[in-house]
């Protein structure tokens, strides 16, 4: 537990002042200054855009420290074998309403594979091409040596360079967006590699959602971006994607997960979307979200949690 605290320590000794990652401003309105592993990570609005994001976080080395080193421990990757059962599960779900709206493809990306269920899941229903990237290394070490996926997942996360062999007709990120220093120029690099007829579907956590559950759990360094579902359609429309369809899960998944399906082509009719919160109101809603004293979901809940690590 010592080494965990002063690992922590070390980390927040180091967090740097960070821009919006929809806009690239750097005028922040602050909403809560720690995060669920007491780190100093500003959690704010972006004045310019009104993405909700953390104005203080990892660059650089410390970064690439934290993913490597910390990141699997504090999300217990790989988990217990007792856990793994649910892991399927939910692929299994995501296919299945993923499947309904856009019906049987051949080909498919998976960013942020995980585990690999849901590349499993593609395979075992038909898809001639699938591929994952993802760059951590337990979960990558079970997609490919438990699930058999082998060089179908590849040991990095999407950048300027990558090249695949196909052009995906389904490209996936489900609850890697927010983790990303620059969302945009992900969506833009995904725009270059997939089929121009294709889908994208994305799952992130959706911070204008009821997600008091959570609590203070929902706030935390590696999340840089808390996706609504106005500043979402704002940067896929930014980096030429039309939203098709938003499907809002209060539970299941992730408690308050959104999920939603783009295309590059331009849809027949928008998709309807709500009118975003004014900052005051999204700040109350979010402060209210927190509970920062709850047994169940604040700071009592991760002491006991960190201690159990």
């Amino acid at each position: 537990m010592l080494s965990l605290i002063n690992q922590l320590r070390e980390i927040n000794r180091h967090l740097v002042e960070l821009p919006c990652p929809g806009c690239g401003q750097r005028d922040p309105q602050l909403i809560r200054c720690h995060d669920r592993y007491f780190l100093r990570v500003n959690l704010s609005t972006c004045r310019h855009c009104g993405l909700v994001y953390l104005a203080r976080g990892l660059s650089g080395d410390t970064q690439a420290q934290f993913y490597a080193q910390l990141y699997p421990r504090l999300m217990r990757q790989p988990p217990a074998s007792k856990a793994i059962w649910n892991y399927r599960l939910l692929a299994g779900y995501r296919f299945s309403e993923i499947s309904a709206v856009i019906g049987q493809c051949e080909s498919v990306l998976d960013i942020g594979a995980g585990l690999g269920f849901f590349l499993d899941a593609c395979r075992a229903h038909g898809y001639e091409r699938y591929m994952g990237l993802e760059p951590g290394g337990p979960q990558r070490d079970h997609a490919v040596a438990v699930l058999g996926l082998g060089e179908h997942v590849r040991a990095a996360g999407l950048d300027e360079q990558t090249q695949l062999p196909f052009a995906p007709h389904l490209v996936t990120l489900f609850h890697v967006l927010e983790h990303l220093q620059e969302p945009g120029k992900a969506l833009a690099k995904i725009a270059t590699l997939m089929d121009p007829q294709g889908w994208l579907v994305i799952e992130v956590p959706d911070i204008s959602a009821d997600w008091q559950e959570l609590g203070l759990q929902q706030v935390h360094i590696s999340h840089r971006s808390y996706f609504c579902q106005h500043t979402l359609e704002a940067l896929l429309r930014a980096n030429g994607f039309h939203v098709q369809r938003w499907c809002r899960e209060a539970y299941g998944i992730y408690e308050g997960n959104l999920r939603v399906y783009a295309r590059l082509c331009a849809p027949t009719e928008p998709a309807a979307t709500p009118a975003p919160l004014s900052a005051s109101a999204m700040h109350a809603h979010i402060l209210k979200q927190i509970r920062p004293l709850s047994l169940r979901s604040g700071y009592p809940r991760m002491a006991l949690r960190i201690a159990r690590m």
